[in-house]
Protein backbone atom coordinates (compact mmCIF):
# COMPACT_ATOMS: atom_id res chain seq x y z
CA UNK A 1 0.00 0.00 0.00
CA UNK A 2 1.14 3.54 -0.92
CA UNK A 3 0.86 6.38 1.18
CA UNK A 4 -1.82 8.00 -1.10
CA UNK A 5 -3.99 4.85 -0.55
CA UNK A 6 -6.28 4.07 1.99
CA UNK A 7 -4.81 1.95 4.82
CA UNK A 8 -5.97 -1.56 5.18
CA UNK A 9 -6.71 -0.69 9.14
CA UNK A 10 -8.56 3.01 7.76
CA UNK A 11 -10.80 -0.07 5.51
CA UNK A 12 -11.27 -2.14 8.67
CA UNK A 13 -12.13 0.51 11.26
CA UNK A 14 -14.62 2.42 8.60
CA UNK A 15 -16.39 -1.40 7.96
CA UNK A 16 -17.13 -1.43 11.63
CA UNK A 17 -18.83 2.17 11.69
CA UNK A 18 -22.41 1.26 12.73
CA UNK A 19 -23.49 3.70 9.71
CA UNK A 20 -21.37 1.42 7.38
CA UNK A 21 -24.17 -0.72 6.08
CA UNK A 22 -26.63 2.33 5.50
CA UNK A 23 -24.12 4.36 3.74
CA UNK A 24 -23.60 1.63 1.43
CA UNK A 25 -26.62 0.74 0.80
CA UNK A 26 -27.34 4.83 -0.39
CA UNK A 27 -23.93 4.65 -2.37
CA UNK A 28 -25.06 1.94 -4.70
CA UNK A 29 -29.15 3.15 -4.94
CA UNK A 30 -27.18 6.64 -6.34
CA UNK A 31 -25.06 4.82 -8.26
CA UNK A 32 -27.94 2.75 -10.02
CA UNK A 33 -30.30 5.63 -10.42
CA UNK A 34 -27.81 7.24 -12.27
CA UNK A 35 -26.40 4.83 -14.26
CA UNK A 36 -27.22 5.29 -18.68
CA UNK A 37 -26.76 2.44 -20.75
CA UNK A 38 -26.27 3.03 -24.28
CA UNK A 39 -25.24 0.76 -26.69
CA UNK A 40 -23.04 2.48 -28.66
CA UNK A 41 -21.49 3.47 -25.85
CA UNK A 42 -21.39 0.18 -24.17
CA UNK A 43 -19.55 -0.68 -28.06
CA UNK A 44 -16.75 2.23 -27.76
CA UNK A 45 -15.66 1.80 -24.00
CA UNK A 46 -15.71 -0.52 -20.95
CA UNK A 47 -17.48 0.77 -17.85
CA UNK A 48 -14.62 1.76 -16.08
CA UNK A 49 -13.60 3.75 -18.87
CA UNK A 50 -16.63 5.35 -19.39
CA UNK A 51 -16.30 6.60 -15.62
CA UNK A 52 -12.99 7.70 -15.97
CA UNK A 53 -12.80 9.39 -19.60
CA UNK A 54 -14.42 12.34 -18.40
CA UNK A 55 -12.46 12.67 -15.00
CA UNK A 56 -9.66 12.60 -17.03
CA UNK A 57 -10.80 15.48 -19.76
CA UNK A 58 -11.55 17.76 -16.50
CA UNK A 59 -8.02 16.78 -15.26
CA UNK A 60 -6.01 17.88 -18.06
CA UNK A 61 -8.40 21.00 -18.35
CA UNK A 62 -7.78 22.08 -14.63
CA UNK A 63 -4.01 20.80 -14.85
CA UNK A 64 -3.07 23.35 -17.31
CA UNK A 65 -4.43 26.40 -15.51
CA UNK A 66 -2.46 24.85 -12.55
CA UNK A 67 1.21 24.00 -14.52
CA UNK A 68 1.19 25.20 -18.07
CA UNK A 69 0.61 21.95 -19.07
CA UNK A 70 -0.64 20.82 -22.36
CA UNK A 71 -4.49 20.97 -20.73
CA UNK A 72 -7.74 19.99 -22.42
CA UNK A 73 -6.37 18.86 -25.60
CA UNK A 74 -7.49 16.35 -28.51
CA UNK A 75 -3.92 14.95 -28.39
CA UNK A 76 -3.41 15.04 -24.85
CA UNK A 77 -6.60 12.98 -24.13
CA UNK A 78 -5.41 10.31 -26.42
CA UNK A 79 -1.78 10.20 -24.22
CA UNK A 80 -3.30 10.25 -21.24
CA UNK A 81 -5.93 7.34 -22.33
CA UNK A 82 -3.24 5.38 -23.63
CA UNK A 83 -1.21 6.19 -20.95
CA UNK A 84 -3.54 5.03 -18.21
CA UNK A 85 -5.09 1.92 -20.34
CA UNK A 86 -8.49 3.11 -21.09
CA UNK A 87 -8.91 2.86 -24.58
CA UNK A 88 -7.40 3.38 -27.21
CA UNK A 89 -6.66 6.66 -30.00
CA UNK A 90 -9.21 5.78 -32.41
CA UNK A 91 -11.69 5.27 -29.41
CA UNK A 92 -10.95 8.13 -27.31
CA UNK A 93 -11.38 10.42 -30.35
CA UNK A 94 -14.72 8.69 -30.98
CA UNK A 95 -15.29 9.27 -27.26
CA UNK A 96 -14.85 13.21 -27.45
CA UNK A 97 -16.66 13.31 -30.75
CA UNK A 98 -19.58 11.87 -28.32
CA UNK A 99 -18.84 14.30 -25.60
CA UNK A 100 -19.28 17.48 -28.15
CA UNK A 101 -22.32 15.87 -29.60
CA UNK A 102 -23.73 15.78 -26.02
CA UNK A 103 -22.44 19.07 -24.95
CA UNK A 104 -20.24 18.34 -22.14
CA UNK A 105 -17.12 19.39 -24.02
CA UNK A 106 -16.85 22.36 -26.61
CA UNK A 107 -13.87 23.61 -29.09
CA UNK A 108 -11.69 26.68 -27.77
CA UNK A 109 -10.55 28.94 -29.59
CA UNK A 110 -6.60 28.99 -30.55
CA UNK A 111 -4.52 30.71 -32.73
CA UNK A 112 -2.10 27.83 -33.06
CA UNK A 113 -3.41 25.46 -35.23
CA UNK A 114 -1.48 22.62 -33.98
CA UNK A 115 -3.71 21.96 -31.00
CA UNK A 116 -6.82 21.59 -30.40
CA UNK A 117 -8.22 22.59 -27.45
CA UNK A 118 -11.14 21.74 -25.93
CA UNK A 119 -12.73 23.15 -22.83
CA UNK A 120 -15.50 21.27 -20.34
CA UNK A 121 -18.81 22.48 -20.20
CA UNK A 122 -20.90 23.88 -17.71
CA UNK A 123 -22.85 20.87 -18.54
CA UNK A 124 -20.40 18.50 -17.78
CA UNK A 125 -19.19 19.93 -14.04
CA UNK A 126 -23.23 20.01 -13.34
CA UNK A 127 -23.09 16.01 -14.44
CA UNK A 128 -20.06 15.06 -11.76
CA UNK A 129 -21.19 16.87 -9.35
CA UNK A 130 -24.71 15.66 -8.92
CA UNK A 131 -22.38 12.29 -8.85
CA UNK A 132 -19.85 13.43 -6.39
CA UNK A 133 -22.77 14.69 -4.32
CA UNK A 134 -24.29 11.67 -4.01
CA UNK A 135 -21.45 10.35 -2.87
CA UNK A 136 -20.33 12.42 -0.36
CA UNK A 137 -24.13 12.21 1.07
CA UNK A 138 -24.32 8.69 1.06
CA UNK A 139 -20.63 9.17 3.11
CA UNK A 140 -21.73 11.05 5.77
CA UNK A 141 -23.79 7.69 7.59
CA UNK A 142 -19.53 7.21 8.78
CA UNK A 143 -17.23 9.95 7.56
CA UNK A 144 -19.26 13.07 9.06
CA UNK A 145 -17.02 15.34 7.27
CA UNK A 146 -18.86 14.65 3.95
CA UNK A 147 -21.43 16.73 4.67
CA UNK A 148 -19.12 19.52 4.25
CA UNK A 149 -17.58 18.21 1.59
CA UNK A 150 -20.80 18.09 0.08
CA UNK A 151 -21.46 21.98 0.52
CA UNK A 152 -18.05 22.57 -0.70
CA UNK A 153 -18.66 21.51 -4.36
CA UNK A 154 -20.23 24.54 -4.70
CA UNK A 155 -17.36 26.65 -4.88
CA UNK A 156 -15.49 26.26 -7.88
CA UNK A 157 -11.90 26.01 -6.20
CA UNK A 158 -12.74 22.86 -4.41
CA UNK A 159 -13.73 21.26 -7.62
CA UNK A 160 -10.82 22.16 -9.06
CA UNK A 161 -8.58 21.18 -6.65
CA UNK A 162 -10.50 18.03 -5.82
CA UNK A 163 -10.07 17.39 -9.56
CA UNK A 164 -6.54 17.42 -8.95
CA UNK A 165 -6.04 15.59 -6.25
CA UNK A 166 -8.43 12.63 -7.85
CA UNK A 167 -6.45 12.49 -10.73
CA UNK A 168 -2.72 12.90 -9.40
CA UNK A 169 -3.81 9.75 -7.02
CA UNK A 170 -5.21 7.63 -9.60
CA UNK A 171 -2.29 8.62 -12.16
CA UNK A 172 0.40 7.68 -9.80
CA UNK A 173 -1.50 3.88 -9.10
CA UNK A 174 -3.83 3.91 -6.56
CA UNK A 175 -7.19 1.89 -7.28
CA UNK A 176 -10.23 1.58 -5.70
CA UNK A 177 -10.43 -1.84 -6.63
CA UNK A 178 -6.67 -2.82 -5.31
CA UNK A 179 -8.76 -3.78 -1.99
CA UNK A 180 -10.96 -5.79 -3.91
CA UNK A 181 -9.39 -7.54 -6.98
CA UNK A 182 -12.36 -10.26 -6.83
CA UNK A 183 -14.64 -7.53 -8.08
CA UNK A 184 -11.90 -6.71 -11.22
CA UNK A 185 -14.40 -8.60 -13.66
CA UNK A 186 -17.21 -6.98 -12.82
CA UNK A 187 -15.63 -3.75 -13.08
CA UNK A 188 -14.18 -4.51 -16.77
CA UNK A 189 -17.66 -5.55 -17.99
CA UNK A 190 -20.93 -3.42 -19.73
CA UNK A 191 -22.87 -2.49 -16.39
CA UNK A 192 -21.06 -5.34 -14.31
CA UNK A 193 -21.08 -3.36 -10.99
CA UNK A 194 -24.54 -1.62 -11.31
CA UNK A 195 -25.98 -5.20 -11.88
CA UNK A 196 -24.21 -6.39 -8.94
CA UNK A 197 -25.39 -3.27 -6.74
CA UNK A 198 -28.89 -3.91 -8.70
CA UNK A 199 -28.93 -7.16 -6.77
CA UNK A 200 -27.85 -6.10 -3.66
CA UNK A 201 -30.35 -3.94 -3.58
CA UNK A 202 -33.12 -6.78 -4.02
CA UNK A 203 -32.61 -7.39 -0.43
CA UNK A 204 -35.12 -4.70 0.46
CA UNK A 205 -34.49 -2.44 3.80
CA UNK A 206 -35.27 -4.53 6.17
CA UNK A 207 -31.91 -7.00 5.70
CA UNK A 208 -28.44 -6.54 5.98
CA UNK A 209 -26.37 -4.99 3.21
CA UNK A 210 -25.23 -6.75 1.38
CA UNK A 211 -27.77 -9.15 1.82
CA UNK A 212 -26.85 -12.59 3.02
CA UNK A 213 -30.13 -14.24 2.17
CA UNK A 214 -31.34 -15.10 -1.80
CA UNK A 215 -32.65 -12.13 -3.45
CA UNK A 216 -34.55 -12.01 -6.59
CA UNK A 217 -33.36 -12.32 -10.22
CA UNK A 218 -34.24 -11.29 -13.69
CA UNK A 219 -32.18 -12.00 -16.12
CA UNK A 220 -34.74 -10.53 -18.84
CA UNK A 221 -34.91 -7.67 -16.19
CA UNK A 222 -30.95 -6.54 -15.78
CA UNK A 223 -30.99 -6.82 -19.29
CA UNK A 224 -33.60 -4.59 -20.44
CA UNK A 225 -32.45 -2.02 -17.84
CA UNK A 226 -28.87 -1.84 -18.13
CA UNK A 227 -29.05 -2.30 -22.30
CA UNK A 228 -27.20 -5.45 -22.48
CA UNK A 229 -28.15 -8.72 -24.18
CA UNK A 230 -29.55 -11.71 -21.73
CA UNK A 231 -26.26 -13.26 -22.85
CA UNK A 232 -24.23 -10.86 -21.25
CA UNK A 233 -25.90 -10.98 -17.97
CA UNK A 234 -25.97 -14.86 -17.76
CA UNK A 235 -22.10 -14.83 -18.53
CA UNK A 236 -21.42 -12.09 -16.24
CA UNK A 237 -23.25 -14.06 -13.37
CA UNK A 238 -21.55 -17.21 -14.16
CA UNK A 239 -18.20 -15.89 -14.36
CA UNK A 240 -18.86 -14.46 -10.66
CA UNK A 241 -20.33 -17.70 -9.67
CA UNK A 242 -17.15 -19.79 -10.57
CA UNK A 243 -14.78 -17.40 -8.47
CA UNK A 244 -16.97 -17.59 -5.78
CA UNK A 245 -18.79 -14.58 -5.00
CA UNK A 246 -22.39 -15.79 -6.04
CA UNK A 247 -24.43 -18.68 -6.51
CA UNK A 248 -27.39 -18.56 -8.53
CA UNK A 249 -30.64 -20.18 -8.29
CA UNK A 250 -33.89 -20.31 -11.03
CA UNK A 251 -35.12 -17.09 -10.13
CA UNK A 252 -32.97 -15.90 -6.92
CA UNK A 253 -29.24 -14.73 -6.63
CA UNK A 254 -27.12 -15.29 -3.34
CA UNK A 255 -24.37 -13.17 -2.91
CA UNK A 256 -22.00 -15.08 -1.02
CA UNK A 257 -19.99 -14.20 1.81
CA UNK A 258 -16.63 -13.47 -0.18
CA UNK A 259 -18.97 -11.33 -2.64
CA UNK A 260 -19.81 -9.40 0.41
CA UNK A 261 -16.90 -9.09 1.93
CA UNK A 262 -15.41 -7.52 -1.33
CA UNK A 263 -18.29 -4.90 -1.84
CA UNK A 264 -17.79 -3.65 1.61
CA UNK A 265 -14.17 -3.57 1.37
CA UNK A 266 -14.38 -1.96 -2.70
CA UNK A 267 -17.01 0.50 -0.94
CA UNK A 268 -14.61 1.34 2.32
CA UNK A 269 -11.75 2.28 0.11
CA UNK A 270 -13.81 4.39 -2.72
CA UNK A 271 -15.55 6.30 0.31
CA UNK A 272 -11.75 6.86 2.15
CA UNK A 273 -10.44 7.49 -1.66
CA UNK A 274 -13.04 10.34 -1.94
CA UNK A 275 -12.80 11.56 1.43
CA UNK A 276 -8.97 12.19 1.57
CA UNK A 277 -8.88 13.74 -2.22
CA UNK A 278 -11.82 16.05 -0.54
CA UNK A 279 -10.08 16.95 2.68
CA UNK A 280 -7.31 18.32 0.55
CA UNK A 281 -9.33 20.46 -1.04
CA UNK A 282 -11.41 22.25 1.39
CA UNK A 283 -7.91 22.71 3.26
CA UNK A 284 -6.58 24.14 -0.32
CA UNK A 285 -9.94 25.97 -0.75
CA UNK A 286 -9.63 27.68 2.99
CA UNK A 287 -6.36 28.34 2.46
CA UNK A 288 -7.40 30.16 -0.36
CA UNK A 289 -9.96 32.27 1.60
CA UNK A 290 -12.76 30.53 -0.03
CA UNK A 291 -16.14 30.15 1.29
CA UNK A 292 -15.84 26.63 2.29
CA UNK A 293 -15.10 27.74 5.68
CA UNK A 294 -19.01 27.64 6.17
CA UNK A 295 -19.21 24.14 4.64
CA UNK A 296 -17.09 22.66 7.43
CA UNK A 297 -19.23 23.87 10.03
CA UNK A 298 -21.18 21.81 9.58
CA UNK A 299 -19.59 18.77 10.04
CA UNK A 300 -18.99 19.87 13.55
Amino acid sequence: MTALTPSVDAVVRLRREPGFAVAMRASTEAAVRLYRGDRILNALLSDRARALFPHVALYLHFAEQRDGELGLTVGAMKEMCVRLGLCSRGRCEAMLALMRAAGLVASASNLDRRRRPLVPTDKLIALHRERWGVQFDAMSAVLPAAVAYRAALNDPAFVKTFVLELGRRFIAGVRVLDGAPELEPFAERTAGMVILFSLAQGGGPDQPFPPAGPVPLSINGLATRFSVSRKHVLTLLRDAEEKGLLVRGTEAITILPRGREAIERMLATMFLYMAECAEVARQAAGRDGSATDAAASLSA
